[in-house]
């Protein structure tokens, strides 16, 4: 514990160093000149600080006040040979800490440094203790700062998850409606975009102000706050009631009650195209900034999702636009199978349909049944239009039609079951198909649906070799099938569809022979069955009448 004395008289120094000598832990340092005491005080840490009031130069007074500017906490206890009540208590309010009167004895000394010790233990104690409750402080005050940035960030993540799984651009306008009212925590909103044709505001999606019935609904747009904000890209942010928002012809139909009001443009393709208006905050509060940026990001997350479904939209349907006009250039290369291409994806979703599939498959179906046969852009038109039969050279070159179509397709993002589609519809239930030789339920599912529809219309369609068979005709054959070619269950349900749809009743004809006895079974879908083995017409009966099939 280091005591400085700064005293001209060097027999101070000297008298603090002999009533300290037998006490452990003190060691005196002695300074005549005040600013070389000053300066070793700065640069060391020392205990305390006996300094005389009357030196010549500098005094101990505006020592004292140098002292306490650039060390405060080091105790200064003033030494003087002529006290004055005036003179201490300038020392004290210029920060003195104790005062002595020379000369003072060794126990005078020695309480006054106890005193002085006390006093700095106690003085690091509350710098220590106010230390922690800084440090607390500043603790907590960063916990809420992660806690609102991490709030923040989990609103961000959300947003952008939830619109990135949606598909359309209603889902996706309906969502930032939602999420909107949700982060903003408004109970109004309403997302709009300008059409020109009615030179109005078109109602998109909305909460808590029109109804759901109210989509298409047409709202005034000149001279209301709607076209500021779309002229000149800048949101509107109203804390008040008071004046244009009540008046205004737009705001005029939402009944507001209670403040704040936002209304941020929404640009697609970079231009200012609709507005997404937020009102009526639930906790009556303003809009704080981090919920602006929030919705700054909501707007353009979403305007960018918008973009993307309207743009892959475009792609996708001048991609398929061309693959389309590839299958039609395909059927013009073989005349026996116009439109088939076109029938047969019918025929695979009244399939579909019938057997409770989703959309999602469907849809797959769909799009990717009329594509089942792009292969045979690789195949020779000689073998395509042959009238003969083919070789068994040929009939493989035929075959490799699967292969060629799925390898046209690769890059088309497909999966498994749509490519299944190309490749695998002509496997057969047994396992004698191709390309694979799959057998029963290793055939992907949409691709036996399609292997159904695609015979079917195979047989009822002319070709170079045969004439169509009729309706009646092709369903006695696919029965027949039934188990060996074919899925059961698929040609179950594509019986049932026909039944269902009436679309065969025009090419089956009545029949008067063995069967009288099942024809009143039927009479009511119009179907009546000719051809084929008896127990394949049985099969047609009984399927049609929804009886079990043994």
């Amino acid at each position: 514990m280091r005591i400085i004395v700064i005293d001209d008289d060097p027999r101070i120094g000297q008298y603090i160093v002999e009533c300290t000598r037998n006490i452990n832990g003190y060691m005196v340092e002695d300074f005549s000149d005040p600013l070389a005491g000053i300066e070793y005080v700065l640069n060391n840490e020392v205990l305390c600080v006996f300094l005389d009031i009357h030196m010549p130069g500098i005094d101990g007074l505006e020592t004292l006040i140098q002292l306490r500017e650039k060390k405060p906490h080091v105790p200064v206890v003033m030494m003087t040979g002529s006290p004055s009540l005036d003179l201490s208590i300038q020392a004290l309010r210029n920060g003195a800490t104790d005062f002595l009167t020379k000369p003072f004895s060794a126990d005078q000394l020695l309480l006054c440094l106890e005193r002085v010790k006390r006093e700095t233990e106690m003085l690091n104690d509350k710098i220590r203790l106010e230390a922690k409750l800084k440090a607390k402080k500043d603790i907590d005050r960063l916990n809420r700062e992660l806690a609102l940035r991490a709030k923040l960030q989990a609103a961000l993540f959300s947003i952008s998850q939830e619109l990135d799984d949606l598909k359309t651009e209603s889902e996706i306008q309906e969502k930032i409606v939602e999420l909107a009212c949700k982060f903003l925590n408004v109970s109004k909103a309403a997302f709009l975009f300008y059409n020109s044709d009615v030179d109005g505001m078109v109602v998109v999606a909305s909460r808590g102000v029109y109804e759901d019935s109210h989509r298409g609904l047409v709202l005034p747009y000149r001279d209301s706050i709607l076209k500021k904000v779309l002229n000149s890209g800048c949101p509107y942010i109203a804390s008040s009631l008071n004046g244009s928002p009540r008046l205004d012809p737009f705001f005029s139909t939402w009944a507001l009650r209670k403040p704040p009001l936002v209304c941020f443009p929404v640009a697609l393709a970079q231009r200012n195209c609709g507005v997404l208006a937020l009102g009526e905050k639930n906790n009556n509060e303003l809009f704080t900034g981090k919920e602006l940026s929030l919705l700054e990001f909501l707007v353009r997350k979403g305007s960018l999702c918008l973009e993307n479904v309207s743009l892959y939209g475009n792609l996708s349907r001048n991609f398929y636009g061309t693959l389309k006009s590839l299958v039609t250039a395909l059927e013009a290369k073989d005349v026996y199978t116009k439109w088939h291409s076109q029938r047969v994806t019918e025929y695979a979703a009244m399939i579909a349909k019938s057997l409770g599939c989703s959309e999602k498959e469907i849809e797959s179906l769909r799009t990717i049944t009329f594509l089942h046969d792009i292969g045979k852009l690789g195949v020779q038109d000689s073998l395509l239009n042959k009238p003969g039969e083919l070789s068994q050279t040929e009939y493989y070159a035929i075959q490799l039609h699967t292969l060629i179509g799925e390898k046209i397709v690769e890059n088309l993002n497909l999966n498994g079951d749509e490519i299944a589609i190309i490749r695998n519809h002509h496997e057969c239930w047994d396992g004698s198909g191709y390309p694979d030789g799959l057998v029963g339920e290793e055939i992907p599912f949409l691709a036996r649906i399609v292997a159904v529809a695609d015979s079917f219309d195979a047989m009822t369609s002319n070709r170079s070799y045969r004439k169509a068979l009729n309706t009646e005709e092709a369903m006695v054959r696919l029965v027949e099938q039934r188990g060996r070619q074919f899925d059961p269950m698929v040609v179950d349900g594509f019986l049932a569809a026909l039944k269902d749809s009436k679309l065969s009743s025009a090419h089956i004809f009545g029949y008067r022979n063995s069967f009288d006895g099942f024809c009143s079974e039927i009479l009511d879908w119009g179907y009546v069955i000719k051809g084929g083995s008896e127990d394949a017409r049985l099969q047609v009966c009984r399927l049609a009448s929804g009886s079990l099939v043994s």
